[in-house]
């Protein structure tokens, strides 16, 4: 087996140190140089060395300055390194090869939304779904942008959308926290539920749980979800405020009573 091919074995399982050094091993032999520089990019990107994962892809990209795969992964590390302009003229250059490129589509719109251009961001997520329809990607993303719109109704048709393709813990809380902001609690609590069944170790869940029991004057079971949370994540202050005021709240009650 090549150096290169047991790079690509070491990449596969996502052993990202081994794939590289055997990848460097490839360059250093002259053996699928660009192809291994590539791949070296990609170890580099898994392991969030964004920066040295540019330069790889650019070498990659001298020999062959429209692979598509290439043009992807650069575009991707460029945002990730906090430069969504050039990523974006990047993932244009990918449109311009191939139209149909419905990820590049969906990272087009990814950065408009992290932009706070919504009305922009939907304008391409739907462009992307006009291409695939059931990209639950792009469903999920487009009703947080109608969320910041006060959309609430589109954007708890697209969450259903998702649970209905691809039930995920996210899309039952995300839908919750729409519901709570339509003021629509039995649902909000229902899909809490929900998405505690898939995930019961989202600290965040058993919180806005919390919040709404709270609110219905069910206190301890309101106080068990908040010991949950914090348990889950003990630097989670929102949970420990609660669990504080409840405490000083029981101490001052006790002392009235002696």
């Amino acid at each position: 087996m090549s150096f290169y091919d047991q790079g690509r074995n070491y990449l596969q399982k996502g052993q990202f140190r081994k794939a590289l050094d055997y990848f460097s091993l490839s360059i250093t032999r002259k053996l699928e140089v660009t192809n291994s520089y590539f791949h070296r990019g990609l170890c580099q990107y898994h392991m969030k060395q964004f920066t040295d994962a540019i330069k790889d892809f650019d070498v990659a990209l001298k020999e062959e300055p429209e692979n598509i795969d290439f043009l992807f992964y650069k575009a991707m590390a460029l945002y990730n390194r906090y430069n969504p302009t050039q990523a974006n003229e990047i993932f244009d250059q990918i449109l311009a090869l191939k139209p149909d490129h419905y990820v590049a589509v969906h990272q087009k719109a990814y950065i408009q939304m992290n932009l706070k251009n919504y009305r922009g961001a939907i304008e391409l997520f739907n462009q992307a779904l006009a291409i695939k329809a059931d990209y639950d990607s792009c469903y999920h993303n487009r009703a947080f942008c109608y969320d910041q719109l006060k959309e609430f109704d589109k954007a708890i048709a697209d969450y259903t959308t998702v649970i209905e393709m691809k039930p995920h813990f996210l899309s039952y809380y995300n839908r919750a926290n729409t519901y709570v902001l339509m003021n629509e609690m039995d649902k909000a609590l229902a899909d809490y539920e929900e998405s505690l069944k898939i995930n019961p170790n989202y600290f965040l869940t058993h919180y806005s749980k919390g919040i709404i029991l709270e609110s219905r004057g069910e206190l301890q079971n309101a106080i068990d979800c908040f010991q949950i949370a914090l348990r889950i994540n003990p630097e989670f202050d929102l949970a420990q405020q609660k669990l504080q005021y409840y405490y000083e709240l029981q101490q001052k009650h006790n002392q009235q009573q002696d």
